[in-house]
């Protein structure tokens, strides 16, 4: 693989996210994320880039985000309210599942409404046939996270998931979701 040329510090502000990420190498994106470092307004311009939701570009963009928060999670909080606002319009499922595993790791935001639109939106996700297992899946790690601080949520997970399990061809789903629910009766 071609890497791009080696980024001095005088040059980061100047980074073209598009050009660089020209595949999905993991190499590539490792660089990357080594470039963007701590760099908050790197890490913004970058997250603009993955909502715009220009294909490829975005999907890569976001593997970079994500590996970007897992080495500095500070860098995410900022953003996590809009990741709540644009995960339901998003419509690359592996930009969906790269937001949805950054929301696994940092689940609660303080505004009640965004929190809902979330509850809201995975409740709708588990139940709709259309989306992927992994979407499923995170929905119920996510919200099976936020019922440990919201425990009204138990019940009605437990109900959507008993109501969706028999439709789910997916055995590795249907694990998932008879450990979610396993998990939840105990926490009772």
């Amino acid at each position: 693989m071609l890497r791009p040329k080696i980024l001095s510090l005088e040059c980061m502000a100047d980074i073209d996210f598009e050009a660089i990420l020209s595949d999905s190498s993991r190499s590539l994106a490792d660089y990357v994320t080594s470039v963007m470092g701590e760099d908050p307004e790197l890490f913004s311009r970058l997250f603009e880039l993955v909502i715009s939701q220009k294909p490829k570009v975005s999907m890569r963009g976001a593997r970079v985000l994500d590996l970007a928060c897992e080495r500095h999670p500070e860098l995410v909080r900022p953003y996590l309210e809009e990741i709540i606002r644009v995960l339901p319009g998003l419509r690359d499922d592996s930009v969906k599942r790269i937001f949805m595993h950054i929301l696994l790791r940092h689940p609660w935001v303080e505004d009640e409404r965004l929190m809902g639109i979330l509850v809201d939106t995975l409740f709708r996700w588990i139940q709709d046939d259309t989306q992927t297992i992994a979407v499923k899946a995170y929905s119920m790690a996510i919200l099976e996270s936020i019922s440990t601080l919201l425990p009204d949520l138990k019940n009605e997970l437990i109900l959507v998931i008993g109501e969706s399990l028999p439709y789910w061809n997916s055995a590795g789903l249907q694990s998932q979701a008879r450990t979610v629910i396993r998990k939840i009766n105990r926490s009772r």
